[in-house]
């Protein structure tokens, strides 16, 4: 498998887990909790995306 797919399940995955992990042990309804976990995981997501191609992009000066 090509590394840059293997990345981006990471990715995926990494922000599915941490989105579940903030939202597991709010005491809301699920409609709340669902929309918090979506805002959580592409919160997480876009993070990350930023920070490997930040490291990406840093890698040629080291």
């Amino acid at each position: 498998m090509p590394l840059a797919i293997q990345g981006i399940l990471l990715i995926v995955t990494l922000a599915a887990l941490g989105g579940w992990y903030l939202t597991h042990g709010k005491a809301q309804d699920t409609p709340v909790k669902v929309m918090m976990f979506v805002g959580y995981f592409w919160l997480l997501a876009f993070l990350q995306l930023l920070l490997f191609a930040a490291g990406y992009y840093l890698r040629q000066y080291f």
